[in-house]
């Protein structure tokens, strides 16, 4: 078994190979008894400078991204709650190719917004889907993507179509199971959204991708990557998710934070952020 797994997760994620690629943190327990376990499918991930823009100079820019790169990940989260399982985001797939997620195990999955390193997990390589297990996304996520306007939206389309009437949608301020809330995080996408994790004092926002190279965007968040759709909105959004965690001692975590995935911010002062991995 996975070392630092608990009892309870341990029928959901299986022994890692020799070999893997993929890593998996040990279990966040929450005061309300929920735990968080966080697989990074591509450990190592490094985010390019080159990917980046805002108000710094390169110059600047390159003294939080020393050789002109930051530390990232790929991460998904696996969430136990009483009896049930959930996914946050698919990912690339890896956890399943590599026998770290059993999907017929998992009850349900909650989709931050529709890149492909978030759903390419969801379907099979012959295109069928992954789960049995219905797929929630933002409604307003779905609408771009399904609609026939929209570039590059090949994946997206497959995957709704895989999975039909169980390719449900769900609305900010929503609770798709108990537990969980999606919170309002439009700008990197047009429905990205966040989810809230915990019953109790101590939670876990998971802020999806609110940042893509934290060394660089947690003391300055007015820089941008280039994935972000509105970029003015994906600023706006950034500082406020980050602001709700400290505002409320919530732990903060991302699809591309480095090992564990979260951790906890706090004000520089100087209009940006300081964040320290862990609880």
């Amino acid at each position: 078994m996975l070392r630092g797994i608990s009892i309870a997760l341990c029928a959901f994620v299986a022994a890692l190979p020799a070999f893997t690629q993929v890593k998996s943190s040990s279990p966040l327990v929450l005061d309300d008894g929920i735990e968080i376990i966080t697989i990074d499918e591509i450990p190592g991930r490094m985010m390019d400078a080159g990917l980046f823009s805002g108000p710094l100079t390169n110059e600047r820019r390159l003294e939080y991204m020393p050789d002109g790169k930051a530390p990232s990940a790929v991460n998904v989260f696996l969430v136990k709650i009483g009896s049930k399982t959930y996914l946050i985001d698919a990912g690339f797939g890896n956890a399943i190719k590599e026998n770290v997620i059993d999907p017929s195990k998992i009850d349900a999955i909650f989709i931050t917004h529709e890149h492909g390193d978030h759903v390419s997990g969801l379907l099979k390589e012959d295109g069928t889907a992954v789960f049995a297990a219905p797929v929630f996304i933002n409604k307003k996520e779905r609408e771009y993507w399904s609609a026939g306007k929209t570039p590059n939206s090949g994946l997206q389309k497959k995957t709704a179509k895989a999975y039909g009437n169980r390719y449900k949608t769900f609305s900010y301020g929503d609770s798709p199971a108990p537990g969980i809330v999606a919170i309002y995080a439009s700008g990197h996408t047009p429905g990205h959204t966040a989810f809230l994790i915990g019953t109790g004092k101590k939670k876990l926002l998971i802020a999806a991708d609110f940042l893509h190279a934290a060394a660089l965007q947690f003391p300055n968040p007015d820089e941008c990557a280039s994935f972000d759709m509105d970029k003015k909105a994906s600023i706006e959004t950034r500082k406020r998710l980050i602001q709700m965690s400290i505002d409320n001692n919530w732990l903060i975590g991302g699809m591309h934070l480095p090992a564990p995935g979260y951790g906890r911010a706090k004000s520089n002062g100087k209009g940006g952020f300081d964040f320290t991995l862990g609880e």
